[in-house]
């Protein structure tokens, strides 16, 4: 799945405008058609992010959930050698990739996009070391900064006065868990995160303190219908979609339900979690029958405990 959310200028927060693509195909043909629109520059062109935000809020880092199957790297400040086209495939040709031109591209100086295909979705608490190892592995032709996790592109068009192109490789989709373990990172570098900051050993005990605490255990349900923790709006909207965006909506669910259960103090388990969502996909199309689904509960208990969100 890859998803986009739009904005209409760089000062919209508003997170609503979301487009799901059940392929790389058809994100690549959204984006090549973007391309033929003419337009004057930035001022007149909407934003796109890869971020995957909480139901109803803003643009925020805090707010994101997820980056939705794809990334980009902003290209200013480099020059190719020869032909463009050529030195990117030699470069980063074995994965697939679409690059564009941006409003202020000239032929002397291309300034350009890299879209790049991935093979899963990167959650909240990866992205700053995707980030960091994604562009140490691009031998930092982009920006290495990794402070904005709502991060957002001008789209490709055909701007008035600019060198102006678009162009795709074919290869294989980044391998997020290799790319993360070749490229070590270290979080507390530049985190807005309390805990983040901590030598390793306190950030730790902090957690545990946090999960030896729970100690409510006076709740009891049979399924999902009738669990106290279950956001019931959430799998309502769920239900209503009927083309695209289930696995994004249920990592909503899946992080509603672990912060619920810890606001109320029970020591819910990715387990626990991991049942009532497989069930409550068995009942509504079994899109996560294949899916590991216990490993996504795990990091959505692991982010509710770590950023303390209900």
């Amino acid at each position: 799945m890859y998803s986009l959310t739009v904005f209409t200028s760089r000062f919209d927060n508003k997170t609503d405008k979301r487009f799901d693509f059940e392929t790389w195909d058809k994100f690549s043909r959204f984006l090549y058609k973007l391309s033929e629109r003419p337009l004057g520059g930035k001022t007149d062109a909407e934003l796109i992010s890869p971020a995957v935000y909480n139901i109803g809020t803003t643009r925020a880092n805090k707010n994101v959930l997820a980056w939705a199957g794809w990334c980009a790297v902003d290209v200013d400040d480099w020059t190719p050698e020869g032909d463009l086209n050529d030195t990117l495939i030699n470069k980063f040709g074995l994965w697939d990739f679409i690059c564009y031109s941006t409003a202020s591209s000239l032929e002397e100086l291309p300034k350009f996009r890299l879209v790049f295909r991935l093979d899963r979705n990167i959650h909240q608490d990866e992205i700053k070391h995707f980030w960091w190892a994604l562009n140490t592995e691009l031998d930092s032709i982009g920006d290495r900064q990794t402070k904005d996790l709502s991060r957002m592109y001008y789209v490709p068009a055909n701007y008035s006065g600019a060198f102006n192109f678009i162009f795709s490789n074919s290869g294989v989709p980044i391998d997020v868990d290799e790319l993360l373990a070749r490229h070590r990172y270290d979080d507390k570098r530049d985190s807005g995160n309390f805990l983040d900051r901590l030598p390793d050993e306190w950030r730790k005990q902090i957690i545990e303190h946090r999960k030896s605490s729970l100690e409510n255990t006076d709740y009891s349900w049979s399924s999902y219908h009738d669990c106290p923790f279950w956001p019931k709006s959430l799998a309502s909207d769920y239900m209503t979609i009927n083309k695209t965006g289930w696995y994004h909506k249920m990592y909503q669910i899946m992080i509603a339900v672990a912060g619920r259960a810890v606001e109320k103090g029970y020591p819910i388990t990715a387990k626990e979690i991991e049942d009532l969502c497989r069930a409550f996909d068995n009942d509504t199309g079994r899109w996560y029958e294949n899916r590991a689904i216990e490993k996504e509960a795990n990091n959505a208990l692991e982010y509710v405990y770590r950023n303390g969100v209900f």
